[in-house]
């Protein structure tokens, strides 16, 4: 138990570290989308490794604009790894996801559909290059 904790840590650290020193718009090898590779639609999780840079840096506008979808998924992401530092398994986490769960599912699918929308206002929600 203690070893996952030890690489949940290593890891979260590790990837982080890298989000903070190299800019994913920058890098040619940052994976890219293979939904939009396919499809060419924009899913609702395209920008988000910019927008992770940009909280990191403390640029909160821009982290909006490259996708604000991150602003309600690491407050997720962050009581996940409490939960799993702690050892909970019933927490304000769980609570939130199961009361939650088919909204958020459906605000997603709806901010999916809107951001591939060609025109104003709907053209805003696709991330900065």
């Amino acid at each position: 138990m203690i070893t996952n904790k030890i690489l949940l840590a290593v890891l979260t650290i590790v990837i982080t570290a890298f989000y903070f020193f190299w800019n994913p718009s920058e890098i040619t090898f940052s994976p890219i989308c293979p939904f939009k590779q396919i499809t060419g639609y924009y899913c609702p999780g395209c920008g988000g490794q910019r927008a992770f840079h940009q909280i990191l840096h403390g640029n909160f506008v821009e982290a909006f604009h490259n996708n604000f979808l991150i602003f309600i998924f690491l407050p997720f992401l962050v009581l996940k790894i409490k939960d799993e530092f702690n050892n909970t398994t019933f927490s304000a986490f769980y609570l939130l996801i199961k009361n939650l769960i088919w909204i958020f599912f459906s605000f997603i699918l709806c901010f999916t559909i809107a951001r591939n929308l060609p025109f104003y206002p709907f053209n805003l929600l696709i991330h900065s290059k």
